[in-house]
């Protein structure tokens, strides 16, 4: 499904587009000259789903340059393996992310706490991925010489997790780290941090962001800054984040 004149999105479960897994986060596709940069992987389950709307939306797998993770919990990570296999990909994520899925950490990923809460079936498990490239702050991930995604840590909601921004376009693919309306994804699990993620907000309310595409729920196709400020100003406020889970 075409979003902006380079941006697709090929995957989302029922927090999101359900186009793909209920267990899926959103996935994206970015075009970037002839090449195209997958974002995120979703949880594996919904890997046919995912190709089908690449070839539904034009995009012919040869031109997959990357995937590049945002984060290692499961929705978002779980399929990493089965693309690479498919598609031939490398697989680019933080170090912090590599560890938690190269070794298939289900205790870190918070996939085991989330199975045991009904949040995936009983029968599914983190296939590890070897990561070919890691990435962190200062980072720009583009094709040859041309750089346009800007690599910025956004712990919160998980410790490792990180965002990507292209400034030409003022597009932010915030993982889980923001949502419209300025909703955050509030967890119990041992590596959330609620300073961290005020923090977060705080450094994303800096940026200048006209489209948000969001690890869930709807892209924010027109003032999408205002999402980044409403999250801030709660902050601001002292007043709980409005969450999506």
């Amino acid at each position: 499904m075409k979003l902006t004149d380079n941006v697709y999105v090929i995957g989302g479960g029922s927090l999101g587009y359900g186009i793909s897994s209920p267990y899926d986060c959103n996935v994206y596709a970015f075009e970037l000259e002839e090449k195209v940069i997958l974002i995120d992987a979703g949880s594996g389950m919904g890997e046919e789903d995912l190709l089908r709307n690449l070839s539904e939306d034009g995009i012919a797998t040869e031109r997959i340059h990357c995937l590049i993770l945002s984060h290692a919990h499961a929705d978002h990570a779980g399929g990493a393996s089965g693309l690479k296999m498919r598609l031939g990909i490398r697989v680019l994520a933080s170090a912090l992310t590599a560890s938690i899925v190269e070794s298939g950490d289900e205790e870190r990923s918070s996939l085991s706490q989330a199975r045991k809460e009904g949040v995936y079936p009983d029968g599914y498990r983190l296939t590890p991925c070897e990561v070919d490239q890691i990435i962190g702050e200062g980072d720009g991930v583009g094709i040859d010489s041309s750089i346009r995604l800007q690599v910025i840590p956004l712990p919160g909601h998980s410790a490792d997790m990180i965002g990507l921004y292209d400034p030409g376009s003022r597009s932010l693919f915030a993982g889980d780290a923001i949502f419209e309306a300025g909703k955050l994804a509030v967890l119990t699990t041992r590596d959330f941090s609620m300073e961290q993620y005020r923090l977060s907000i705080e450094r994303l309310s800096s940026l200048e962001v006209d489209h948000l595409f969001p690890g869930h729920g709807a892209a924010v196709l027109v003032d999408a800054r205002a999402s980044l400020l409403a999250a801030q100003h709660r902050f601001e406020q002292g007043l709980p984040p409005e969450s999506i889970v």
